[in-house]
């Protein structure tokens, strides 16, 4: 016994459904303008450059000689304790430091030595000041 075979159908267009009447315009202009990006750059959150460099330069002088500080300590300083609020800050930091180890104002250190090339190092970092790693070096 064969089983028969179902007639193929040939898809067809259907026809187009008119287009929507667009909606009346009921659209209130905001009572304020907002202000443009000047930079292309979008609006940044948080603390400004110049607050995270004064707390590395703080956090780093209350240091004792030859020891370091870790840049998630300047992240929680600026941040608060919450990983959410504080996590986002680590970049920022990073750059700072690249930027303030370049103008001489403290060291980058990776295993306790300072990186010869700021603007190339990985991994975990810690920050110290200039005196004492020209010290113990």
């Amino acid at each position: 016994m064969t089983i028969p075979k179902k007639p193929t159908r040939q898809r067809t267009s259907s026809p187009k459904k008119p287009a929507a009447e667009p909606a009346a315009k009921t659209a209130v202009k905001p009572a304020v303008k907002p202000t443009p990006k000047v930079s292309g750059r979008p609006e940044r959150k948080g603390p400004s450059e110049d607050l995270i460099a004064e707390t590395i330069l703080r956090l780093v002088a209350a240091r004792d000689v030859g020891k370091t500080v870790c840049p998630s300590e300047v992240a929680r300083e600026l941040g608060g304790s919450q990983p959410e609020a504080w996590s986002p800050l680590m970049q920022p930091i990073r750059r700072i430091a690249v930027r303030m180890t370049k103008a001489g104002q403290v060291a980058i250190l990776r295993k306790g030595k300072a990186v010869e090339d700021p603007d190339d190092f990985r991994g975990v970092y810690r920050l110290g000041a200039v005196a004492s790693v020209a010290d113990g070096a």
